[in-house]
């Protein structure tokens, strides 16, 4: 029993903290979204109005705006 508790400690020790998103830092009203400046992916607005990276798109695609909001592209 010694054994398991020593190894959920060694376990939680070593895993890897996740780190937060990091905020792009343009201030926004959510529900918002918005393609990156470089066209790459896309970005969304969260609770505290500043957009956050919310992925990228493929390879060979960009980002566009359809109907307002953005969509990958290829």
């Amino acid at each position: 029993m010694q054994f398991f508790a020593v190894l959920a400690f060694i376990t939680a020790a070593l895993a890897k903290p996740v780190a937060p998103r990091e905020e792009v830092g343009f201030e926004c009203e959510p529900p918002a979204y918005a393609c990156k400046p470089d066209f790459t992916g896309w970005l969304v607005c969260n609770v505290d109005g500043f957009y956050l990276d919310a992925g990228d798109c493929a390879p060979e695609a960009w980002c566009e705006y359809i109907d307002g909001l953005p969509y990958c592209i290829s």
